[in-house]
């Protein structure tokens, strides 16, 4: 009961939507739900937006966003699957080279994207929002100049192999997603890095006055959500066998979601990236169940809509009640350590 006690609350809570949303999906659809085909489609399902999450996470938490990440994974993908359409050799002997490369693109993509996106916001004070969404239609922009609106595909077995490798029912995807969630975690929490990353969220002027290097901490924010799009674009290509320039778009608005509901706030500072695994999960679970049941996708989006807006609202309330709380206790400590009034001298 006392580690219950010690657990983050918002956990606790995402922990008990989850099991609430399992039980009531299992009860209506929990023949087609627990079939094993089923539980390993939703853990492939779960890599791209959890790595697009953690790229909003990210940005929340310097109290930014960035809106350009599926313009990049985009971007990342149709440069791999033009360099692998014309440099592969007949009989498929390079491939291992070709795929090689592939990474080093990736790489180099991403950290050009999130270095771009950076150096706009960190240098020259742009807001985050105008940045991101003009390099979102920039990067989209040079996406569909090379390709001409067409799609990539027909790539070497060898990444599609790869990219549905499973050990037992879990995808081998869905393995190395844990695994950059887990370092993400790590570098939020445990780092000095992550540390500045919160306190400027939280208060930019007073992380400056600190010794904080606001454009420093910013530059490797923004970099370090580009090099993770990059790896979401790496992920389309293995898992879907194609590329385009506008595939996936509403991934930015489901990581908004799983991020707000994971309580990580758009106002910066405030939040822990491990609860968006609980988050992710959650929403995997409810848009399974939707599916399952045969709801129309337009009618699963209102409903994730309505629920994005009133996360939203729900968290800018709370921070005000926080707020008007703290002010409160900050008056009612200065009245109480104030000296008292000293009578008025009769003696005149």
């Amino acid at each position: 009961m006392s580690r219950l006690k010690k657990m983050d609350k918002k956990s606790l809570q995402l922990a008990g939507i989850s099991v609430v949303l399992l039980i009531a999906v299992i009860s209506l659809r929990g023949e087609l739900f627990l079939r094993p085909i089923n539980l390993t489609f939703m853990m492939f399902q779960l890599v791209e937006p959890g790595l697009f999450a953690l790229c909003i996470a990210l940005a929340y938490l310097s109290r930014g966003i960035d809106l350009s990440i599926v313009s990049t994974a985009n971007l990342v993908a149709i440069l791999n699957g033009m360099m692998l359409r014309y440099h592969i050799s007949p009989d498929g002997s390079n491939v291992g080279l070709l795929l090689f490369f592939c990474v080093v693109i990736a790489l180099a993509v991403g950290l050009t994207c999130g270095v771009i996106n950076g150096t706009l916001i960190s240098k020259l004070g742009i807001s985050p929002i105008l940045v991101t969404l003009g390099t979102q239609s920039a990067f989209m922009g040079i996406s569909m100049g090379l390709t001409r609106g067409r799609a990539e595909g027909n790539f070497p077995q060898a990444l599609i192999d790869f990219g549905n490798m499973r050990f037992g029912a879990v995808p081998l995807l869905t393995i190395l997603f844990i695994i950059v969630f887990i370092i993400v975690c790590v570098i939020v929490h445990k780092t000095p890095y992550g540390l500045k990353l919160q306190w400027l969220g939280s208060n930019k002027k007073a992380a400056w006055f600190t010794g904080i290097d606001n454009a420093r901490v910013t530059m490797i924010t923004y970099t370090l959500s580009g090099l993770l799009a990059a790896l979401a674009g790496l992920v389309i290509m293995a898992r879907t066998n194609s590329a385009r320039a506008d595939y996936g778009l509403e991934y930015v608005f489901q990581a908004l979601l799983i991020c707000v509901l994971a309580g990580i706030s758009p106002l910066g500072g405030r939040g822990k990236v491990y609860n968006v695994l609980l988050s992710l999960v959650a929403l995997q679970i409810l848009s399974t169940g939707f599916n399952l049941m045969r709801i129309s996708p337009m009618i699963r989006d209102s409903i994730f809509g309505f629920l994005l807006v009133f996360s939203l609202l729900l968290d800018f309330a709370l921070e005000k009640y926080r707020n008007n709380k703290l002010n409160k206790q900050a008056l009612t400590k200065a009245a109480s350590s104030s000296p008292p009034t000293p009578p008025p001298n009769d003696s005149a």
